[in-house]
């Protein structure tokens, strides 16, 4: 099987041979590898984009793999813990719950916090007595 670096022109023209080789590996799509979540090749992360099994090409996106991932608190943007992707339709889930990351496939407990802010602009000064 080829990995090789995702192009998103090189993909919409079926030519996913001539994206940026990383590595020949001899292992078997669904056999040895499931499609989703990471493969690491050198010490190098990557995300699983797409498999196209005619050419037995796996198209790969780099990513900073967080193995040990932790609680991300108050964050304006839901952005998941183990790949740093973020999920910019996250308003359409529910206030809390269970949930996958569309880009890597891991899966994901949270909760919405709602905070209220107030923009204030000055209109009229009580009077003032001098003295």
């Amino acid at each position: 099987m080829e990995v090789r670096i995702w192009d998103i022109s090189l993909a919409i023209t079926d030519k996913h041979e001539e994206m940026e080789l990383v590595k020949t590996l001899d292992i078997k799509m669904y056999k040895d590898l499931d499609f989703g979540g990471f493969i690491v090749i050198d010490g190098k992360s990557y995300r699983l984009c797409m498999y196209d099994n005619k050419k037995d090409i796996l198209a790969v996106e780099p990513v900073k793999l967080n193995e040990e991932a932790e609680e991300i608190e108050y964050n304006s943007e839901f952005e998941c813990p183990y790949c740093g992707s973020v999920n910019d339709d996250a308003w359409e889930l529910d206030d809390e719950g269970e949930t996958y990351c569309g880009s890597c496939g891991s899966e994901l407990e949270y909760e919405r916090v709602v905070t209220i802010e107030y923009n204030i602009k000055p209109k009229k000064c009580a009077p003032i007595t001098r003295v």
